[in-house]
């Protein structure tokens, strides 16, 4: 009986020896149904930029969200206005947002079809504005977008 016992400790130390660490905060990811999240989607050029006249247009990192493009503003900040356009031999996305920095203007007018004024947030964290489905159609040269504060 005590040799089976001593058996069976021996049998449980020597498997706990191949365990990393004992903390509780990992063992997580030790269990048979953890998966490790899924990467963040690559970076993409989908859109090009283009500033106004005597401005260097500003480089706005773009990723594929399931299919909707995200154009992230959040570098920007104050009044502004670019262009946006699909590459050379590519059409507008199905569906388009942006990410903003809450704070860094008031709010973001966009101009294709249709025109579409987006509030951004004064605080908080990373905003993500949908653009509205008829915004833009597969014949739209181009989307304007103007960032700044609210007209009075």
């Amino acid at each position: 009986m005590i040799a089976s016992l001593a058996l069976c400790a021996a049998a449980l130390l020597a498997g706990c020896s191949h365990v990393r660490k004992l903390e509780p905060s990992n063992w997580h990811a030790h269990w048979p149904w953890h998966h490790a999240p899924p990467a963040p989607e690559p970076p993409v050029v989908e859109l090009m930029v283009d500033a106004a006249a005597g401005a260097s247009a500003p480089e706005l990192a773009q990723a594929w969200d399931r299919n909707t493009l995200r154009v992230s503003l959040e570098r920007l900040a104050g009044n502004g206005e670019l262009t946006l356009h699909p590459v050379q031999g590519h059409g507008w996305p199905i569906r388009l947002e942006f990410a903003v920095q809450p704070g860094s203007f008031q709010q973001l007018e966009l101009r294709g079809d249709q025109r579409v004024i987006l509030v951004v947030p004064a605080t908080g964290g990373v905003a993500v504005l949908p653009v509205p489905q008829g915004l833009y159609s597969s014949s739209t040269r181009e989307l304007t977008l103007r960032y700044g504060s609210a007209a009075p």
